[in-house]
């Protein structure tokens, strides 16, 4: 083993230790991973002379350069928001839009294999402005990703992306002045919500979609009032258009309205679960199981009293990774602080609605696109 003395400023406070520590006859003495929270502890190792085994430090170098070398992928969802944004609102005068649009849902594809737990933080964290678009971007998304769990072929789960982006196509500028409405849906505008789907329909076919499934994903996608249970008697209903629905319903209750905040991811899940028939409801479950009850993206209290943020499942639904954004005093940490769930200090202990926290996050360096 050769080893390479550490200076000061390669040993980082509040930062996990990217390699073992070891002393100068090289016994270990902090694993990697260990958090060190006090400039003292520093100091002291300093001090006696800390040391890394040479191999594991390069190896580390290694991967830091790989995820320089990666696509940012809040980049590219940036760019994808902005595209569907762009064809949903000119439909009308490109000729290309049907052509354009499935050209759009193989980038989302290819940006959720870059790195699904980002896609997804992207989806549950992101900016609540412009809800219409970005709401059916979030639906294709975890659609999408819940259909993995039947098996669908890819070509389902295209014609998925598909529908889920063009769902409301034919409200647009409606679902975003609702979402700023505290009074009850007047006549008129329940009859526009009624008549979406269908007219939703003429539109694509206007545009030059002939795909059915497609057409007909579009036209069925409210398969029951507000999420509930299947009818028993209506086994005709399209996969797709259920899949979209119950997606559609879940993520509604992540964002916040006029007339009540936005819901806890995991009150969200439980109530899509109860509503929608429980575990009788197999596209209510996979959506679910998919998410978990803290997936990327949502914050949370943990036992200490921070309030982090959860970057990506952990080893059990209850023990996901999270950085500390506030603490029990309200103090917002200049640096995110990562926190080990399965430690009782850090356990958590309940969900944060989105609308509580008002902060934005620096992506890319929370998830290691960014070493700034």
């Amino acid at each position: 083993m050769k080893l390479l003395r550490l200076c000061a400023h390669q040993v980082r406070l509040n930062e996990p230790l990217p390699w073992n520590v070891r002393n100068e006859p090289g016994h270990l003495l902090l694993g990697k991973g260990f958090l060190l929270t006090d400039q003292s502890q520093i100091d002291t190792l300093m001090e006696r002379g800390v040391f890394v085994d040479q191999d594991e430090y390069e190896a580390h170098q290694r991967e830091l350069k790989a995820a320089q070398a990666r696509k940012d992928p809040f980049a590219l969802w940036a760019n994808i928001l902005k595209r569907t944004g762009h064809l949903l609102r000119n439909h009308k005068d490109n000729p290309q839009f049907a052509q354009e649009l499935g050209e759009l849902s193989t980038q989302i594809q290819g940006a959720m294999k870059e790195d699904v737990n980002a896609g997804t933080f992207e989806m549950v964290h992101g900016d609540p402005t412009g809800y219409s678009v970005s709401h059916s971007l979030q639906t294709a998304f975890v659609a999408s990703l819940a259909a993995e769990r039947f098996g669908w072929t890819e070509n389902d789960r295209t014609t998925l992306i598909r529908a889920a982006l063009t769902m409301n196509i034919a409200m647009l500028d409606m679902q975003n002045a609702l979402t700023q409405q505290a009074t009850p849906l007047t006549p008129q505008q329940r009859a526009e919500i009624d008549a979406h789907p269908l007219k939703g329909r003429l539109i694509l076919e206007s545009s030059n979609v002939s795909c059915q499934d497609w057409l007909r994903t579009v036209q069925d996608h409210h398969v029951t009032t507000d999420g509930r249970s299947l009818p028993q008697d209506r086994k005709d209903f399209s996969q797709l258009a259920c899949m979209i629905h119950y997606t559609d319903v879940y993520l509604a209750k992540l964002s916040p309205r006029a007339n009540r905040p936005a819901i806890a991811v995991n009150v969200a899940a439980r109530e899509l679960f109860l509503k929608s028939g429980g575990a009788d409801n197999p596209y209510a479950s996979a959506i679910i199981k998919q998410m978990g009850i803290f997936p990327p993206g949502s914050f949370v209290k943990l036992a200490n009293g921070d309030t982090a943020v959860v970057l990506r499942p952990g080893e059990t639904a209850n023990t996901p990774q999270v950085h500390s954004l506030i603490s029990s005093d309200g103090w917002v940490f200049p640096d995110t602080k990562p926190r080990d769930t399965a430690k009782p200090e850090f356990k958590v202990v309940a969900a944060v609605p989105r609308g509580n926290v008002m902060m934005r996050l620096n992506r890319q360096k929370l998830f290691g696109y960014a070493t700034a």
